[in-house]
C-alpha cells in the first residue's frame, strides 16, 4: 500500500486510481511480475495517452515486449491492430478492406483491384475463390490469448 502510494505521490497521480489499477492487474500479469511493472504500466499508459479502454491491449503487447514498459509505450499504437475472432478473419477483413493488386489502366491511372472484387470475378466466372494464407500473415502478426492482434516485434 505505501509503495502505492509513494508512486502516485511521485508522479501525480490519484492514489486511489492507482490502487484500483493495480489490484485490477496485479492478477493478470502473474507472481513472476512485481508490484512496479504494473505501476510503471499506469505511468507509461498516461504518457503515452493509452486510452482506458486499451488496457487489457496493453498488458497483452507489454507481455510481448518482455514486460519492457518503456518499450510498450512507444510501439503500441503503431503496433496494434484491434481485436479479433482469430488472425485468419483480421486477414480476411484487411484484405477486403484494403488494394489487393494495382492494375495500370488504358489511360495511364492505377486501379486497384480488391480482394473481394477478385472473389466476385472467381465467382461469376465459376473459379475457386482465392484462399487467405494465414501463415504469411503468423509470420508479420501475432494474436494474443485476448484476441487482440499486433505487428510481431523483430
Amino acid at each position: 500500500m505505501k509503495e502505492i502510494t509513494t508512486f502516485a505521490d511521485d508522479h501525480g497521480f490519484d492514489a486511489d486510481d492507482v490502487m484500483e489499477f493495480a489490484s485490477e492487474w496485479m492478477p493478470v500479469m502473474g507472481e513472476d511480475r512485481p508490484l512496479y511493472a504494473v505501476l510503471e504500466s499506469y505511468r507509461v499508459m498516461d504518457e503515452c495517452g493509452v486510452h482506458e479502454a486499451d488496457t487489457e491491449a496493453f498488458m497483452d503487447f507489454l507481455a510481448l515486449c518482455d514486460w519492457d514498459v518503456e518499450e510498450a509505450g512507444r510501439n503500441f499504437e503503431d503496433a496494434h491492430h484491434g481485436q479479433w475472432e482469430s488472425l485468419e478473419e483480421y486477414a480476411r477483413q484487411t484484405t477486403d478492406d484494403h488494394g489487393f493488386m494495382e492494375l495500370a489502366a488504358e489511360r495511364g491511372e492505377s486501379v486497384w483491384l480488391t480482394f473481394r472484387d477478385v472473389r466476385k470475378f472467381c465467382r461469376e466466372n465459376d473459379l475457386r475463390e482465392p484462399e487467405i494464407d494465414v501463415a504469411a500473415w503468423e509470420k508479420r502478426f501475432t494474436l494474443t490469448r485476448n484476441g487482440h492482434v499486433f505487428d510481431r516485434l523483430t
